[in-house]
């Protein structure tokens, strides 16, 4: 959200007046109308981070135990980089935004991964949910308020 300042002139219109009067909140649109990703290119992006997951394995067999923390890390941490998903939303142009179209932080991203265990655990549900919402949220993008978009679109409530 960009803040912008209003400066009326004074007699020889190059003095600002004082800005606290003259604040105004204004946003800037760059993509009024963002373009989310559906269920088949989220599905798509899942395949290619467990694929990416299953070779890991394969290549450094870890205990069970090992697997899942990875898989943890993998999930909760590539989401609150600058890549904005992981390798799997990279791929298919992707990107995970909160409600104010930035960047999600650590603490969303761990309360995003296990919601989505929660849409898992109900016959997945929560992820079918993506298929039929508009904005192409499942249960865990609502509980944890977050939009999955293109990688040019940007979010502006």
């Amino acid at each position: 959200m960009a803040q912008t300042l209003l400066y009326q002139y004074g007699p020889n219109n190059y003095e600002p007046s004082s800005p606290e009067g003259d604040v105004r909140r204004e946003m800037i649109y760059r993509d009024p109308n963002p373009v989310y990703v559906g269920f088949w290119r989220r599905l798509l992006a899942y395949l290619i981070d467990a694929l990416i997951l299953t070779v890991v394995d394969w290549v450094l067999p870890f205990s069970d135990f090992m697997q899942r923390l990875l898989d943890l890390l993998y999930f909760v941490i590539l989401p609150a980089t600058s890549w904005q998903g992981t390798i799997g939303k990279l791929a298919v142009g992707a990107k995970i935004v909160d409600g104010e179209g930035e960047r999600i932080s650590i603490l969303r991203s761990i309360g995003r991964y296990f919601a989505q265990v929660l849409s898992g655990l109900i016959l997945f549900i929560g992820f079918i949910m993506i298929a039929f919402s508009a904005e192409k949220r499942g249960l865990h993008d609502w509980i944890c308020n977050t939009f999955v978009l293109n990688r040019d679109s940007e979010l502006y409530p």
